[in-house]
């Protein structure tokens, strides 16, 4: 009877230090998308707000991301037609989740959202809130 040798151990293939990503110098967010027209859906537009009663000024940086002309048609007919569901911006989708304290609900905002059905948003979203 012969006796078959156990398969060789695979060695995992590790990159060597240079030709590792730097990480730190990498920290872009590359949204791909099927629809090359949706580019300028991500680019931060700034927004200026002066007033002149109060001499109060701010000056915010708003992303709008997909909106509901831009996610798949199955879920705008499904969203359609409810009142509750809204087509924020993802600057005020951040805006709002940012307001609740620490013990109300995030998924509230995140079910009104329309935004949510288009998985692009989530990375900018999440960039957001930090």
């Amino acid at each position: 009877m012969a006796t078959v040798a156990p398969p060789a151990l695979l060695k995992p293939l590790i990159p060597s230090e240079s030709t590792r990503p730097n990480t730190e110098s990498t920290r872009r967010t590359l949204i791909i998308c099927k629809n090359h027209n949706n580019t300028a859906a991500f680019e931060e537009k700034k927004s200026v707000l002066v007033d002149y009663d109060k001499g109060q000024h701010e000056v915010s940086t708003r992303v709008s991301g997909l909106r509901k002309a831009e996610i798949p048609r199955r879920y705008r007919l499904r969203v359609q037609g409810h009142r509750f569901q809204m087509d924020w911006t993802i600057s005020e989708v951040v805006e709002r989740l940012m307001e609740l304290n620490h013990w109300e609900d995030v998924e509230a905002v995140l079910n009104r959202w329309i935004g949510r059905f288009a998985r692009k948003n989530f990375p900018i979203l999440i960039r957001g809130l930090y």
